[in-house]
């Protein structure tokens, strides 16, 4: 009974203090075909009991594809996200109210169409099951202290 009760004491002590899992520094880069990925967000989640899916992080790629997050120990899946450098569609030229415009608000309408459809110089297509971290087929497992991955992505 005594052992009973002194477990039920640290428990507590933990809920109240807070035990944390120990964690890992990951350092790293993420490569399309060999090459880095310039841009885009990781997101680590892990499963724990019952297949429950939690959040362990997110962190940014950097353009030269690095980058470092603090992780609990254990394995982690990881989803590569690049969407948000994704280019805006191509628009046509700016169609103007009428000629009675300023020639300076003529131009910056016509320039404003013209930059809305650039390219983004971070942006690489990826497969789409990178996205996601539960289709992305990407484990890593953390280990306490700091430690250095390359995550490959592969083209199809």
């Amino acid at each position: 009974m005594k052992n009973l009760s002194w477990l039920a004491l640290v428990a507590g002590l933990c809920v109240l203090v807070g035990c944390e899992r120990p964690k890992g520094i990951v350092e790293g880069e993420v490569l399309l075909d060999g090459k880095p990925l310039p841009g885009g967000s990781l997101s680590f989640v892990s499963i724990g009991p019952r297949d429950k899916l939690s959040v362990e992080g997110s962190a940014e790629l950097a353009r030269d594809g690095k980058f470092k997050i603090e992780l609990p120990v254990g394995e982690v899946m990881v989803g590569v996200d690049n969407r948000e450098f994704e280019p805006m569609p191509a628009t046509g030229p700016a169609k103007l109210p009428g000629e009675n415009l300023p020639a300076d608000v003529r131009k910056s309408l016509s320039e404003s169409t013209k930059a809305s459809s650039r390219v983004s110089d971070r942006w690489v297509q990826i497969p789409e099951r990178y996205y996601l971290p539960e289709t992305s087929k990407i484990k890593i497992k953390v280990s306490k202290g700091p430690q250095q991955i390359q995550i490959e992505l592969k083209p199809q």
